[in-house]
C-alpha cells in the first residue's frame, strides 16, 4: 500500500478532501523527523518506535586499488514493531 491509496481511504472513511488528508499526512511524517533529528527517537502507541542508531567506521578493503578505505560515521532509523503485533509465518501482520 502506498500513499496515495492510503490517503484515498481516509479521505473516504472521513468525509474529507484527499488534499486535506495529504497535508495532514505530510505534516505528522515531517514532524516525526524533526523529533528524530531533535530527541533521537517517535514513539507512536500501538504501532511502534522509531530509533536513531550510530552506525561505527567501517574499514573496507578495495581489491582494484588494493587500499583499505574507511568510511565515516553514520546515523540510521531503525523501525520496532509494537508488542501487540505479531508476526504469522505467512508475513501477514495480525492484531491480537
Amino acid at each position: 500500500m502506498d500513499k496515495r491509496k492510503i490517503v484515498k481511504i481516509v479521505a473516504k472513511k472521513n468525509g474529507m478532501s484527499q488534499k486535506d488528508v495529504a497535508m495532514i499526512f505530510d505534516e505528522i511524517f515531517s514532524t516525526m523527523l524533526e523529533g528524530l533529528k531533535e530527541e533521537g527517537y517517535v514513539v507512536l502507541s500501538g504501532f511502534g518506535s522509531f530509533n536513531v542508531r550510530k552506525c561505527a567506521v567501517r574499514h573496507r578493503y578495495v581489491l582494484s586499488t588494493q587500499k583499505v578505505v574507511l568510511y565515516p560515521e553514520t546515523q540510521k532509523v531503525i523501525f520496532r514493531v509494537a508488542k501487540q503485533f505479531k508476526f504469522k509465518g505467512d508475513g501477514v501482520v495480525g492484531e491480537e
